[in-house]
């Protein structure tokens, strides 16, 4: 049976990662106030989903486990994205909020006891800063949330911040997994390294545009 479902799943996996890359893309360069922005956002958030869906059985079958958990990962980071944009305009907090920033911890507990051994036998000791960079971003993460939720200190331009952040983050990962995944496009460890250099640099810039109260365009 798990055979069976295993292609039409890989194949459902990696056209909405790939609708989901390019819908990042768009969004990235699209001006962040347009209707283009907001459509390529919400394909992004819904191919997001059905990407992370769609990895369990595959991963169970192939036992890739280490990228279902970036997928999972992933998708967190884009539905708190999507959420501090809600909090922006004047949402609150729900019980599904609290439970995927108390499963976040979870995750990167996860990610800590099925990733540092795997990177670590795979690439050495080099290879399982990856897994331990992800459990502490989890761990980080849910902090920043349980903080927002209790208070809602910071107001919109702090909700605005964390958007950019946990959508710029989501790309990251989504960029990160298919080049470990296509791995004749970018060699070895650069493909955990390259997508996290560019993306920082862009989360960077548009976080500089807000503190100095530039305009985003």
């Amino acid at each position: 049976m798990l055979e069976l479902l295993y292609r039409p799943l890989l194949f459902v996996h990696v056209a909405c990662g790939t609708a989901a890359l390019l819908a990042s893309i768009l969004a990235f360069s699209a001006s962040k106030w347009s209707t283009l922005h907001r459509y390529a956002g919400i394909v992004f958030y819904w191919t997001m989903l059905i990407t992370a869906v769609s990895s369990v059985m595959p991963a169970i079958t192939s036992g890739k486990w280490v990228l279902l958990l970036l997928a999972v990962f992933s998708f967190h980071l884009t539905y708190t994205g999507r959420r501090y944009l809600k909090f922006r305009q004047g949402g609150i907090p729900n019980r599904i909020d609290y439970l995927a920033s108390g499963a976040i911890i979870l995750f990167g507990l996860l990610i800590w006891g099925m990733g540092i051994p795997v990177f670590y036998k795979n690439m050495g000791a080099m290879g399982a800063i990856a897994p331990l960079a992800f459990g502490l971003i989890c761990i980080a993460m849910a902090r920043e949330d349980f903080k927002w939720y209790g208070k809602r200190e910071g107001g919109s331009n702090l909700a605005l911040r964390r958007h950019i952040g946990r959508m710029g983050g989501a790309s990251i990962s989504a960029f990160t997994a298919f080049f470990v995944n296509v791995n004749f496009v970018v060699p070895g460890a650069l493909a955990w390294i390259l997508p996290t250099v560019i993306g920082s640099f862009l989360i960077a810039y548009y976080m500089r545009k807000l503190r100095t109260k530039q305009a985003i365009r």
